[in-house]
């Protein structure tokens, strides 16, 4: 038998759960991905405050939101961004400041002390990475935030890479961690009837059909997508495609380069009368899967990309997965993952997908299924940034 003081040890306080976290999101209000991190972080009962440049566009539920000043020019506007994030650090008094995206909230970040007293964490996005490949301005606030950082947290093993190389950040300061999947999705399923959901959205009962799971955006190449089922919907008659209009965004000029890219896809769509759907509104989590599950096959070709929650999340539901044939897509089916990878030139190499593609076979799904539920649980990968966060905070800046 163990003797008492040993006991005592092994039952003391350090034992007890550790506390809670301030966290400090400096991240776009409006988005999906922001609310979600914010959400599961709250949901484990972390104090969270996304620190945005644009107003959320709806009410959060158990962590607050705050946007930098409005109403000025961009220069006197960013000066007073400036004096606004850092006196919301020194109220909030965060153990950790995470910044979402290289662009512009990671500009923000540079707004922050050079030295500041709580260590930031980065996660870039490969999209912003490639820009700053074509804009010097955008290479330079990459380069700066990045070696501020006190740890880079990308989604994918081809970007730690790339911020290694290009941006000389030394690899014990970089953790790969994927969002991966809510449990509830894994767990649960969706309970909604897929007959139902394809009715919502004017889906033929019958139809073979193919979804495309990100934006539509130069970035996600919709153009490529509707060229390609073009050719295929005039020899198989059962193919319909979905395409997602997307988040609206906040800036003007995104929001005007959004509408010109997306109008003659409308008008194309149009022509194609009942064999496409175009779904304006954002879709929340649940109504997403949902679609997913009510699809066949799931389309995501962008030329640059992370380890995307949508494609983990279209792979979970039982789609067949279309996707492009770059490096974080080949880490996947590394992974064992089973999807179809296409080579450039896109809209021939999807064509032929297309005109070939159908329901997954059903060993195919659960063995996708438990690839996901296995190493990309959302419960694992936010219990994972929680230990990242503490152990940058007990590190303190570097």
């Amino acid at each position: 038998m163990p003797d008492r003081d040993h006991v005592v040890r092994r039952l003391g306080p350090c034992d007890s759960p550790p506390a809670p976290l301030r966290v400090v999101l400096l991240a776009p209000a409006t988005s999906a991905h922001t609310r979600r991190w914010a959400d599961d972080l709250a949901v484990r009962g972390h104090q969270v405050t996304v620190c945005s440049w644009h107003e959320p566009d709806l009410r959060p539920d158990g962590w607050r939101a705050v946007s930098a000043p409005t109403g000025a020019f961009l220069p006197l506007r960013a000066v007073r961004a400036g004096h606004w994030l850092r006196r919301e650090v020194r109220r909030v008094r965060p153990d950790v400041i995470h910044v979402h995206s290289l662009g512009l909230h990671g500009a923000l970040s540079l707004l922050l002390p050079a030295r500041p007293a709580v260590p930031v964490v980065i996660t870039p996005w490969g999209s912003e990475l490639r820009a700053a490949e074509r804009h010097p301005g955008r290479a330079s606030v990459a380069w700066l935030a990045l070696r501020r950082a006190a740890r880079v947290v990308p989604t994918s093993q081809e970007v730690a890479e790339h911020v290694a190389s290009r941006y000389r950040v030394r690899r014990s300061r970089i953790t790969v961690l994927s969002w991966g999947v809510p449990d509830v999705l894994l767990d649960a399923g969706n309970d909604a009837d897929p007959r139902l959901t394809r009715a919502r959205y004017g889906i033929p009962a019958g139809a073979t059909v193919v979804l495309s799971v990100r934006s539509t955006s130069e970035v996600y190449r919709t153009r490529e997508i509707l060229e390609a089922f073009t050719r295929v919907a005039r020899v198989r008659a059962d193919l319909f495609l979905v395409l997602l209009a997307g988040h609206r965004p906040a800036h003007a000029a995104a929001r005007l380069a959004q509408q010109e890219y997306l109008e003659p896809l409308r008008a194309q769509a149009q022509d194609l009368a009942g064999r496409v759907a175009v779904i304006e509104q954002p879709l929340g989590q649940a109504e997403m899967f949902s679609l997913m599950r009510a699809s066949d096959a799931a389309i995501s070709v962008p030329r640059a990309d992370q380890r995307s929650s949508s494609v983990l999340e279209a792979a979970a539901a039982g789609c067949r997965l279309l996707l492009s044939d770059i490096a974080p897509y080949r880490e996947l089916v590394a992974d064992g993952l089973l999807a179809d990878l296409l080579p450039d030139p896109l809209v021939s190499s999807l064509a032929d997908a297309l005109s070939s593609t159908g329901q997954v076979d059903a060993g195919d799904r659960l063995t996708n299924h438990q690839l996901i539920s296995r190493a990309e649980r959302g419960s694992l990968k936010v219990a994972e940034l929680e230990r990242l966060y503490r152990d940058v905070a007990r590190a303190g800046t570097v």
